[in-house]
């Protein structure tokens, strides 16, 4: 009989989560498919009510997961089976290679070095970044991931650029990390995995998607966020200026008929 417990999504509610499981003696393995912790809440500005730092509240908790001896963090991973086996659940994890090892101290080397500019997810394409990277300065793991779909040594032809390996005195790149499957047998499965934001794209009535300055309530919340691509600064991503004036549309893809019926209860 197992004693561990697998919990689904590392976003501020898994976090929490495989904390309260850990510091009560119990081994935790914590899933996440992206290659940090944090979730939605890390890329926020404020929190609702007390409109306390998002971050200044969840790093010191995204970096005690990687340091608890009682938690398994794997990132750049997704259960892709469970079997009920007993008491127990037998689950496969389909984690991705990070390209990059444990070593990385986040010189920012290879980020210089790296030729490839991608647009950056996790500030909802409003700013770039490299084909090396890390998603938010507080990620956890610390190491650069390398997005090998979008780097020019995408598989099977390695090589063609070494500028990052150059560049790495600690020679903390390796093109030839291979996926894993990892199998566990687990006491119970918490499953934390978030939400994500509904595309307005498909309401033609908000020009969503359209026009650069039509923004969603996240990517708003991006330009808050003093990391975030304006540094704090509330501007219009078309050309950098301050706006005169804002319309906030509430309830977007909620309360139609022709998208969600029901209340979204967040506005």
């Amino acid at each position: 009989m197992s004693d561990e417990v697998l919990v689904i999504g590392g976003g501020i509610a898994g976090i929490q989560c495989s904390l309260d499981l850990a510091n009560a003696g119990v081994k935790v393995v914590l899933v996440e498919k992206t290659p940090t912790i944090g979730g939605k809440m890390a890329i926020l500005d404020k929190n609702f009510p007390t409109l306390d730092c998002s971050i200044c509240i969840e790093a010191p908790k995204m970096s005690e997961v990687g340091k608890h001896p009682n938690i398994e963090l794997l990132t750049l991973a997704e259960v892709v089976s469970v079997e009920k086996n007993g008491e127990d659940y037998l689950v496969e994890i389909y984690q991705k290679p990070r390209y990059v090892t444990s070593e990385c101290s986040r010189c920012g080397l290879c980020v210089d070095a790296c030729p490839v500019l991608l647009k950056n997810e996790f500030d909802y394409g409003m700013a770039a970044r490299k084909a090396i990277y890390t998603p938010i300065p507080q990620s956890e793991p610390g190491a650069y991931v390398i997005d090998i779909e979008n780097c020019l040594n995408k598989p099977p032809n390695y090589l063609p650029c070494d500028r990052c390996i150059q560049v790495c005195g600690p020679k903390c790149i390796d093109f030839f990390m291979k996926p894993k499957i990892i199998k566990k047998k687990v006491k119970a499965i918490i499953v934390a995995a978030g939400f994500e934001v509904f595309d307005a794209t498909g309401i033609p009535d908000y020009s969503y998607g359209l026009h650069p300055d039509i923004l969603s309530s996240m990517e708003y919340e991006r330009l808050l966020q003093s990391t975030g691509p304006s540094g704090g600064e509330i501007i219009k991503p078309s050309n950098g200026h301050h706006p005169e004036n804002i319309l906030f549309v509430l309830c977007v893809g909620s309360r139609d008929p022709r998208y969600n019926k029901y209340c979204s209860r967040f506005c």
